[in-house]
């Protein structure tokens, strides 16, 4: 029998949650879309792209709105249950609702595995190709918007300047790179190369190919070489990537990663370390808000569905703007990254789990 009523409770549950999500993805295209119009209008952007840069969007409003679905979601199942009279019929079998709640924890459990994978191995890199493209078309006007991508210059020596037209951390080179070095106000050499690679063993940059031109006596005289060519700078693939890179684009170990090579360096930058945190931190979201679900369900079984609905959306809001405000903390150093966000997960936990156990069931 137990069986029977765990699939019978999962099937409501599941179809449940993927019809609020659902919602929310289109309620967050829409609102992204209105918010846009003007710029999209102003930008002439081509439907193919915006078609793609809404693509690259939906990935991150599913990660937003699958926890905001599973409290909903569970929310949703138990009112039901009860106004159909079910939950009554279980309890009078001997079926406990603290056992109907066991698939339900385990779902959520699974949706925050499910959740950690996917925002790392999928959302990081559709948001950094939507974020690469409303830049592009100035759709995204905000402070992350002065973290150039491309078009990257650099003060190598007195007479000497950098351009980078484009840089990539996850492979650590630097596309269409030149050198100009000038002299009293006038160019005397100018060093063009496709592509610039980083070695990490030896700590250095490699330039595949590159063609030189320099001018003396007023003469032009070229060189091209096709074969590596050490180039040792000024900088390294961490400083571009401080400059170039927001960290919601980094997965986390890219972030682990590099908040180790800082470490290294001696460099201080708790931003970094604080998404790093925040990447599990997050995914633990989904069992959070099925616990919380369970436990406003169970505490009123008989209220109206609205009031369920109402405090769930409370609860949310609150979860957020603890998670939020221990970021802020962390950016500025009054906690530790760590603690900066796994201190409003373990106090909804605590919360959660004295209302789940203190309840009549």
């Amino acid at each position: 029998m137990y069986k029977l009523v765990d699939n019978y409770i999962l099937q409501h549950f599941i179809g449940k949650v993927f019809m609020t999500l659902l919602a929310f993805i289109v309620i967050f295209l829409l609102v992204d879309i209105v918010d846009h119009l003007d710029h999209i209008m102003d930008s002439d952007m081509p439907s193919r792209e915006i078609i793609r840069y809404y693509y690259h969007t939906v990935p991150w409003y599913f990660s937003l709105g699958l926890p905001m679905s599973l409290l909903l979601a569970t929310v949703f199942t138990f009112g039901i249950l009860q106004k159909n009279n079910e939950l009554s019929a279980l309890k009078a079998s001997g079926v406990s609702i603290r056992r109907l709640s066991i698939p339900l924890l385990i779902m959520g459990l699974f949706f925050s595995i499910f959740s950690f994978y996917f925002d790392n191995l999928y959302v990081t890199e559709h948001l950094q190709k939507r974020n690469e493209l409303g830049t592009k078309y100035n759709l995204i006007r905000s402070k992350a918007q002065k973290m150039k991508k491309k078009d990257i210059f650099r003060q190598e020596a007195k007479n000497e300047v950098l351009g980078i037209r484009r840089y990539q951390f996850r492979n650590q080179t630097a596309h269409n790179i030149s050198i100009q070095k000038i002299s009293d106000g006038t160019l005397v050499s100018r060093l063009d190369a496709p592509l610039m690679k980083w070695n990490a063993d030896e700590q250095y940059w490699i330039l595949p190919k590159h063609f030189t031109r320099s001018w003396k006596d007023e003469t032009l005289s070229f060189y091209k070489s096709e074969k590596d060519t050490i180039l040792k700078l000024n900088f390294t693939p961490t400083d571009l990537t401080q400059t170039t890179v927001k960290p919601e684009e980094m997965n986390y170990w890219e972030l682990k990663q590099f908040v180790n090579k800082l470490e290294q360096h001696g460099v201080k930058d708790p931003r970094w370390a604080v998404n790093m945190y925040f990447k599990p931190a997050f995914a633990c979201t989904s069992f959070l808000m099925v616990l919380f679900g369970l436990s406003l369900s169970i505490r009123k079984p008989r209220s109206n569905l609205a009031v369920g609905i109402g405090i769930s959306i409370f609860v949310i809001f609150m979860y957020y703007a603890a998670i939020k405000t221990g970021q802020s903390l962390g950016y500025k150093g009054s906690l530790s990254p760590f603690l900066s966000v796994w201190i409003p997960n373990l106090i909804f936990f605590l919360s959660g789990l004295y209302l789940f156990k203190n309840t009549r069931t």
